[in-house]
This record gives C-alpha cells, structure tokens and sequence, in this order.
C-alpha cells in the first residue's frame, strides 16, 4: 500500500492536537516521523522506502522533518502535502516562549531573532533555506493539496477529514503552553512586536496569500455546511478528555506500533549515524 499523505508539521502550528485526531483516525496506518539521520536536510525518499518496510499499511504520515521542497513525492507518485500555518507574529513568539520554557534557551528576544532558524520558519519550511514569501506560495499551490490555519482549527480538521477521508475525527488539546506570560508580554510590548513582524515578514506574505485566496478555496470545496458542522463538532468535541484519547482503539494501535517498532529503529539508526560521524 502506498501512503497518501505527507503532513509537513511546522512548530507551534497545533501539529501535537492534529497529530492526536490522526493517531485516532488512522491507528497503525500513521505515523509520527523523523529522519534516522540527524544531519539529513529533510525526511527523504529513502527514508519513506525503508519505512514502508515498517509500516506496509502506511497511509499517513507527519512530521518537522518533512518538507514539500523534499522529494517524498517521487518516491510515491500522487503523494499529497498538507500543512498547517498560523499568524506568523504569533507563531514566533510561541515559539520563543517554548524555547525558554522547555529548550532551557537564555536569550532576549532580540538575540533569539537573530539565530538562522528563527525568523520566517514557515516560508522555510516550506520552500527551503533562502525562500521567499512568493516562493513558498508558488510550493503550496502547486505542490501543496491543503492548508490548514492555526487560528481555524477547527474548521480546518473538518476540511481536511472531507478532503482525506478521515473517520472518528475528534482531539484533546495538547502540549499547550504550562503559562502564557512570556508570549504575552512580547506580543505586548510595541518594540518587541515590531521586532517579531520585522523578522516574519516573507511568513506574511505567504500567510496572507493562504487567508485571502487558499483558505476561501476550500471552504468553498467543502460546502455550506462548514460553519454548521464546526459548531456541532465543536458541541460533540467538548466532551472529549484525555481518557477517552487513550482508550481509542486507534490511538493505542499507534502507541504500541510506534514505541515498539518504530522509535527503537530510529533510536539504532541515529546511534548509528553518530557512531560514523565521530572522529577516530
């Protein structure tokens, strides 16, 4: 079987809420990937061969290491790229709370901004290092099959549950900040906010291009219904707790494919790729 479903999840997207609902939907057919070579630019053709050896029944999978810039494509034809964006100014300083929060990171925002992998994640992830908000849009419309909006989750899971034939959609909410003060405090500050729209402005650019034409598009695909299907998941969902995530069939299907398989073969296959690249 061939999979069907690439998700380049790029970081403080609610990619960990989407993953849950697809560990629910999918079970064993998805999976959560990395790259078992940590020097590797991107989850590569090869890795998604080596994979299906893993996962013959493989249908969905997502992760940071995947890129649409990459070549998963070509190792399976008609494979469809999916992501998910959100407001760049406040992706950023997401991001930077999670840094000092769980990364142990020191620094002031300024200087956080000033490291390569900062500013404009999302156009990079995208289109590659040195891409511009014109070219990321050139690679979600023609390499791109649907994407999603942070701030329109909901009704972005419901799309894309149409688009991609998902069943038993639902979620809990997780890893979601223990406290919002640093985000909050830069996205108060005039200086800091400037600072963080200075540094995401190709992330604009592609953002909103996604708002104003991408988004329009598939709500207009999925039909009239879509604000009154969000409103009776979202009454269906509120009932939803951690528990009833964990005893799904499909969830603990994931769980135990993925901590017995998968993760201890990567685990070998970066210790592996370290081994190699120590000095004798």
């Amino acid at each position: 079987m061939n999979p069907r479903l690439a998700i380049a999840h790029i970081h403080k997207t609610a990619g960990t809420t989407l993953s849950a609902a697809l560990k629910i939907a999918f079970g064993g057919r998805y999976c959560l990937v990395t790259a078992r070579d940590p020097a590797a630019p991107f989850f590569d053709a090869g890795e998604l061969r080596a994979l299906r050896r893993v996962y013959p029944r493989l249908e969905v999978l997502m992760g940071h290491d995947i890129h649409p810039y990459g070549d998963l494509h070509q190792a399976v034809p008609g494979l469809s790229y999916a992501t998910f964006l959100r407001d760049p100014v406040v992706r950023c300083a997401s991001h930077y709370q999670y840094d000092v929060q769980v990364g142990g990171v020191d620094l002031p925002l300024e200087e956080w901004l000033s490291h390569e992998v900062s500013p404009n994640r999302q156009v990079r992830h995208l289109a590659g290092p040195g891409a511009t908000g014109d070219d990321a849009i050139a690679v979600v419309e023609d390499r791109v099959d649907f994407v999603g909006v942070t701030e329109h989750f909901d009704a972005s899971l419901l799309m894309m549950a149409a688009r991609y034939g998902f069943r038993r959609v639902g979620y809990v909410r997780k890893w979601s900040a223990p406290a919002n003060e640093i985000k909050q405090r830069v996205l108060d500050d005039p200086a800091n906010r400037a600072l963080l729209e200075e540094a995401n402005r190709e992330d604009m650019v592609l953002y909103r291009h996604v708002l104003d034409e991408v988004l329009p598009r598939q709500e207009a695909g999925y039909g009239p219904s879509l604000t009154a299907d969000v409103a009776a998941f979202q009454e269906s969902n509120r009932a939803m707790k951690p528990r009833h995530l964990y005893l799904r069939p499909g969830y603990a299907w994931y769980v135990a494919k993925w901590r017995i398989a998968y993760q201890p073969w990567v685990d070998r296959a970066r210790a592996a790729a370290d081994r190699v690249r120590q000095p004798v």
